[in-house]
């Protein structure tokens, strides 16, 4: 087996942290997060016990969606993968407004959590305005590619969601074309009549306002495992 390394490209921070925002880094963070490796297999009835499923959210950015999805179900134990420090301060400031208990951060390449999780055990995976990487060369760097829809496909149970939205329409025919090859995905419309129209309920965050205030239209892609 070759030798295998993490792939994180860009800055772990993104500008300079607030005194609250190291507090809770210092405080908070070591009771929150969640170590992965290579070869490990990160055992969710340990690290997340008693709750009825579990759900990633990867590439979280400042935390608004994945807050605001764990508040409406606090039954549920939520995971967010983000690589950079800024955004996981961000999350953990939500959670301490809100009093959030049922979230856990990994701070490392998705792909590196997607490898540790075991078969069939996430009910939702949200993968919200990843980095588009618009340079042809870069299109290997895609969250969302062939190269890792069988981790996708593998951690989620059957009926399981897989919830995509971006505004970079390149990105969007991309996301099509990988799940369409996949005939374990059928794409599921949720009574929509067009993938721009956004699922409800829907949070929009400050990133995605920035795209709509740009004059950027959306996709939003909900495919089901059978």
């Amino acid at each position: 087996m070759a030798e295998q390394h993490r792939k994180i490209w860009g800055r772990k921070v993104a500008r300079p942290l607030k005194v609250n925002q190291k507090r809770l880094l210092e405080e908070e963070l070591p009771l929150l997060q969640l170590h992965v490796d290579f070869g490990e297999t990160l055992d969710l009835t340990k690290a997340m016990p008693g709750y009825k499923d579990h759900v990633l959210e990867i590439g979280f950015g400042g935390g608004e969606h994945l807050a605001w999805r764990a508040g409406l179900s606090e039954d549920v134990g939520f995971i967010g993968c983000e690589p950079f420090i800024t955004g996981v301060a961000g999350l953990l400031g939500h959670m301490e407004d809100h009093a959030l208990e049922n979230v856990r951060v990994v701070i490392d390449d998705a792909r590196v959590l997607l490898q540790a999780l075991p078969t069939a055990s996430l009910s939702t995976i949200y993968v919200l305005f990843p980095d588009p990487w618009h340079k042809k060369r870069h299109h290997k760097r895609r969250i969302v590619s062939d190269s890792t829809i069988d981790d996708l496909s593998r951690v989620l149970r059957s009926g399981g969601r897989l919830i995509m939205a971006t505004d970079i329409q390149d990105y969007a025919d991309w996301m099509q074309d990988v799940l369409v090859k996949r005939p374990e995905f059928t794409m599921d419309m949720q009574g929509r009549s067009s993938v721009y129209e956004r699922l409800d309920p829907w949070l929009i965050t400050r990133y995605e306002q920035k795209g709509i205030d740009a004059g950027r239209k959306a996709s939003y892609l909900v495919y089901q495992k059978d």
